[in-house]
């Protein structure tokens, strides 16, 4: 009997688990990087885009995230791929809302750039998916 019942608090943590990650709402950004100019992606990236995220998971406004690159491949469409991961739709809908202060609050003077180049001239955002994990 008590196997029994340790295998059904195995089984519900486990049901219980999968459930909340089937919840989860992800957000892929596809972006193009414009020739020669990866050096100011990457940068841009790493010291903004990261920095945001590093405090948003602090303050509970996302789950996770990951920047991606892309290996070359024959259609060559997109180069990096951003991914936010948010815990539930709720937390997604309030994203911008809960960004908006955390910007101003991180780079008051706006976003930090290499050499300069604004982020039109060294990237195009491609399109983005929202996806959610079947299981």
């Amino acid at each position: 009997m008590i196997r029994f019942i340790a295998t059904c608090c195995i089984a519900f943590i486990t049901l219980s688990a999968a459930a909340q990650k089937s919840k989860e709402v992800i957000l892929m950004d596809f972006v193009k990087t414009a020739e020669g100019k990866k050096a100011e992606a990457i940068f841009y990236y790493e010291n903004n885009w990261k920095v945001y995220r590093d405090a948003a998971i602090k303050k509970k406004i996302i789950k996770s995230y990951e920047l991606l690159e892309v290996k070359p491949d024959s259609l060559n469409n997109f180069d990096l791929i951003l991914v936010t991961v948010y815990k539930d739709s709720l937390q997604h809908s309030k994203s911008e809302a809960n960004f908006a202060p955390l910007l101003k609050e991180l780079r008051p003077n706006g976003p930090v750039l290499l050499n300069d180049i604004k982020p039109n001239d060294f990237r195009k955002n491609v399109f983005f998916k929202i996806v959610r994990p079947v299981f």
